[in-house]
């Protein structure tokens, strides 16, 4: 399945202090690390960014939001509406440890329920009729005991006027907006499982120095601690 991949960059980084995707862990930039994971499964990638020139040099197309200023819901925006793809995958700059593993699983669960909404289609063709009340499925996020996480994501592109409606209005909570689609989760030890990471590792963010430095220890160590 052609997939575009949309790499989230470009925020304030109050917290933190300077631009998460470019600190560095095992030799790699945060942004580059992402790169080398979803080359292996997405047709074309993205990088949803305030400013063309910082992010350039990583050798991907940058894509600017249409709404500066309104935070992941208009990088995602930018990124969607610059996809071609049916499906496409979102990922935050400051989820160092996501992979191939989690990526695969979601378009897996995309495949799926694309599979399953041509079955619907193609039952309700044979019978000259509507196919009831069913919804296809317009996203997949991966979830952990605490909260889902919209930045590991898959999204269908016909999800794009919903989110620039909510953009004019000036409704920018992301969680808010992924409630009112038609989501699937991928959680617990499925997401370790895919991944082939400690849970706490597969949705980790870095937000501020300490997360950093845990990331750093984490990845030196090779396994989880706290």
């Amino acid at each position: 399945m052609n997939t575009t991949a949309i790499i989230l960059a470009g925020g304030r980084s109050s917290r933190m202090g300077s631009d998460k995707a470019l600190l560095e862990l095992g030799g790699l930039t945060v942004l580059e690390r992402l790169i080398r994971e979803l080359e292996t499964v997405a047709s074309r990638i993205v990088i949803a960014g305030g400013t063309k020139a910082v992010y350039e040099r990583f050798g991907k197309e940058v894509v600017t939001d249409r709404y500066p200023g309104a935070g992941p819901l208009a990088g995602l925006h930018a990124g969607l509406e610059s996809s071609t793809t049916r499906w496409n995958l979102a990922v935050a700059c400051d989820t160092p440890f996501a992979n191939r593993g989690l990526f695969r699983a979601l378009l897996e669960r995309a495949e799926a329920a694309e599979e399953t909404a041509a079955r619907v289609d193609r039952a309700s063709d044979l019978a000259a009729g509507a196919s009831g009340g069913f919804a296809p499925t317009e996203a997949i996020l991966a979830r952990t005991p605490e909260r889902a996480h919209p930045l590991l994501a898959a999204y269908r592109r016909s999800v794009l006027p919903g989110l620039e409606a909510r953009l004019r209005e000036g409704r920018l909570k992301m969680t808010a907006w992924t409630e009112t689609l038609c989501t699937e989760y991928i959680e617990g030890e499925a997401l370790a499982n895919a991944s082939g990471l400690p849970l706490e590792w597969c949705t980790f963010n870095m937000n501020k120095p300490e997360d950093y430095e845990l990331a750093r220890s984490w990845l030196e160590s090779g396994r989880s601690e706290g």
